[in-house]
């Protein structure tokens, strides 16, 4: 049983499942995840997938958290207590920014984001088709309206075309979790029938590279921004 000046810390306790199967996560290895999670996101020209599980796992100990600090015997007078508090909004800060972060991206890239609604939470699908929506009036309203009688009758979606679309081509700085051989460095500019490049990325070592040529290095997650 576990006493009321007790906290869960990100270096014990164990967040285990109902069935206590090998999912388990200790608040250390969750809070590392979502910290990677929070920085491939932040340093992503694109939204990545949605990191429903870990989102949840991080709200239910933040509320654990939460009880535990407000049923202790030595509020604020405690070290301890300091800081656990101060554990509790490391977390709390990071999951705030990841979340923001992807909202960031929605109202930046609409459309582009409602063509990969796979990648979404239902929440954020939800907001992303009712701010495409409000923007697609605004453009109607400001754009159309302006325009000769003729030129008005523009389909809405010929509208979306406007709307600003993520820039694959960023250069972004990675790390790779493990080496990978024969990595393709596709180039829009070879039509001459020249080989394209082929790099061996080693495990631990930082490059530079444009995202668009391991953006699927992310998402098998071989890789992560820095």
């Amino acid at each position: 049983m576990v006493e009321n000046n007790s906290f869960p810390t990100v270096s014990q306790n164990v967040i285990e499942e109902e069935d206590d199967d090998d999912d388990s996560m200790t608040p250390q290895q969750l809070f590392q995840c979502l910290q990677q999670a929070w920085l491939n996101e932040k340093y992503s020209p694109v939204l990545l997938k949605h990191e429903n599980l870990l989102v949840l796992a991080t709200f239910e100990l933040l509320d654990d958290i939460e009880k535990r600090l407000k049923s202790s015997e030595h509020k604020t007078t405690s070290f301890r207590w300091l800081m656990h508090r101060t554990e509790y909004n490391r977390l709390y800060f990071i999951l705030c920014s990841y979340i923001r972060t992807r909202c960031f991206k929605i109202e930046e890239y609409p459309a582009a984001a409602l063509n990969s609604e796979e990648l979404l939470s239902p929440e954020e699908c939800v907001y992303a088709h009712t701010y495409l929506n409000n923007m697609k009036h605004h453009l109607k309203k400001t754009v159309l309206t302006e325009l000769k009688s003729e030129q008005q009758q523009t389909d809405e979606n010929a509208l979306v075309q406007l709307l600003p679309k993520p820039n694959l081509n960023e250069f972004v700085f990675f790390q790779a979790d493990k080496s990978v051989n024969g990595l393709v460095l596709t180039s829009e500019s070879n039509n001459t029938g020249a080989p394209n490049d082929v790099l061996d990325i080693k495990s631990d070592d930082q490059y530079i590279m444009q995202f668009k040529h391991i953006h699927k290095l992310i998402v098998e997650k071989e890789i992560h921004l820095v």
